[in-house]
């Protein structure tokens, strides 16, 4: 593992080398391609580049195994470390091996939620591409950014104008980008929301309870979840991403500690944030594994320019925003919307500020603040799974 962050981050501070590679490699897989057939019933999953077994891929795959369609079909899924995960049905490899790339090739159907052939760009036309990104976008993505680690390679943001590509969008506002960066007609991106958020509006009372004994939450404490995503620009000596908000975590105990419990994850993509000690009142939930367990067990989302604004407005709860550097952010990775207009929420520049709304916090004004906003960014929540799944036999058809 710490050879492999290693070759990524040099790759990152290297885009010409990468971009190198994958000229070669593309090469490479299009000749090796020629030898190798699809099957038919092979269907490869992969979620955020082999990290993890969950999120929209989890959700596509979950229903694919209620099809009897898919009785027969030889599913895999792809991981960085295959010891780490069990599947209950199907079979594991590991990323950027020669057997990941050979189940690309066989494979009829690739899903993803952060792209599947490492941005290589490989293309066959008879291969169904399911690409649910992994949220709306807040901040600017795919070569649109203001700066980016890879120089907005155009091998990594292009060449994706397939037509048997299926993509997801929680609403217009994010159809529109994704038709936008990936070339593709506005009809092609199919208005269904997540699969992921699927399962937000499924929880029951006693899944609930568990999940709060699970992490020591007790029944007369509220839950804040901060979610903060991360800052390419912020990186340590070692090439290491980590983000550092301007807050004391003693003085949000001081004045919320009575009442509220505090859940704090990072953005996947962050190394280090904070040096969390679990207590009574913070607990580090950065590795926890299923994130809507973490919003359906929390009461409000502090986050800054996170995808989660839009799926935690499925629940209709309250939600802050804490930009503490937001100038910054503008400037250096770019927003697709202002968030005084758009956002349901004052924006808090600064930890006082925010304090001061989470005390004073109206709650059942906040509530119908959000239910504004879901009916906006996320109409079509409760059925995702189903729609990408039935879009696929369509295609298959």
């Amino acid at each position: 593992m710490i050879c492999r962050d290693r070759i990524i981050s040099y790759f990152k501070a290297n885009p010409s080398v990468i971009r190198f590679v994958w000229r070669c490699a593309r090469c490479l897989l299009r000749v090796w391609g020629w030898f190798v057939p699809v099957q038919q019933k092979t269907m490869v999953f992969c979620s955020f580049g082999g990290r993890k077994f969950d999120d929209s891929p989890k959700a596509i795959y979950e229903e694919v195994c209620r099809r009897n369609e898919f009785e027969g079909w030889r599913l895999i899924w792809a991981f960085v470390e295959p010891e780490k995960h069990s599947i209950p049905r199907g079979e594991k490899l590991k990323v950027d091996t020669v057997a990941f790339f050979k189940a690309l090739l066989q494979s009829k159907v690739w899903i993803s939620n952060s792209g599947m052939d490492r941005g290589i760009g490989l293309k066959r036309k008879c291969t169904i591409r399911v690409e649910t990104w992994h949220g709306t976008p807040l901040k600017k993505i795919g070569g649109e950014e203001h700066q980016n680690s890879l120089g907005k390679s155009p091998i990594l943001y292009k060449g994706k104008r397939d037509g048997d590509t299926i993509r997801c969008a929680q609403s217009k506002f994010d159809q529109e980008i994704f038709a936008r960066i990936n070339h593709a007609e506005i009809s092609a991106i199919l208005l269904s929301d997540l699969p992921r958020n699927d399962s937000l509006l499924s929880y029951k009372d006693d899944e609930i309870r568990s999940i709060k004994d699970r992490l020591g939450i007790p029944d007369n404490k509220k839950v804040l979840l901060y979610m903060p995503t991360y800052r390419e620009y912020l990186v340590d000596k070692r090439g290491n991403t980590f983000i550092a908000p301007p807050i004391s975590l003693e003085k949000w105990e001081t004045q919320l500690g009575k009442d509220y419990i505090l859940l704090i994850r990072a953005h996947y993509a962050v190394s280090s944030a904070l040096n969390i000690l679990n207590s009574n009142f913070v607990k580090d939930v950065s590795t926890y594994p299923f994130i809507n367990d973490l919003y359906v067990v929390s009461d409000v989302l502090i986050s800054d320019y996170s995808s989660a604004f839009f799926d935690y407005a499925i629940l209709d709860r309250p939600m802050l925003c804490f930009a503490y550097d937001l100038d910054e952010y503008e400037q250096k990775r770019g927003l697709y919307m202002k968030l005084d207009e758009a956002l349901p929420c004052e924006i808090d520049y600064d930890e006082n500020s925010l304090l001061t709304h989470v005390k004073t916090l109206d709650y059942a004004k906040a509530v119908e603040r959000t239910k504004s906003f879901h009916h906006v960014y996320a109409p079509y929540a409760g059925g995702a799974s189903k729609a990408v799944v039935d879009k696929i036999l369509t295609k298959l058809n």
